[in-house]
């Protein structure tokens, strides 16, 4: 299950502050959030062939642009080291983001994953 393994992969990198979807509210910084953006399963004419890959996006939320940076660049070279668990097929940039009510910054990715 890729779930699994992101959590597995990233939880280093922040203290195990990997969230989906959405983090808690009183979640510490730097934080990582996934969310899944979409998915593929492989189909032969005999039916499902056990492929199974993820779009997924990833947030790095830091309490500074640099802090933000930093983990989304530390994130990038755990998500791209080819594994047991899943190769990332795909990685691109997105637009970064700043929160006026939380007053943090984001640096965001989006990994298209292939097991």
């Amino acid at each position: 299950m890729i779930e699994k393994s992101l959590i597995d992969r990233l939880s280093p990198l922040v203290e195990g502050r990997v969230y989906f979807g959405v983090a808690p509210v009183d979640a510490a910084q730097p934080r990582l959030v996934i969310q899944t953006i979409g998915g593929e399963v492989g189909i032969t004419l005999s039916g499902p062939d056990g492929f199974r890959g993820a779009s997924i996006q990833l947030d790095a939320w830091g309490a500074t642009y640099l802090e933000a940076l930093a983990l989304a660049e530390q994130a990038l070279a755990v998500m791209t080291v080819a594994g047991d668990d899943f190769t990332t097929g795909s990685a691109d940039r997105l637009p970064d983001e700043f929160e006026d009510d939380t007053k943090l910054f984001s640096v965001r990715w989006e990994y298209t994953l292939q097991p």
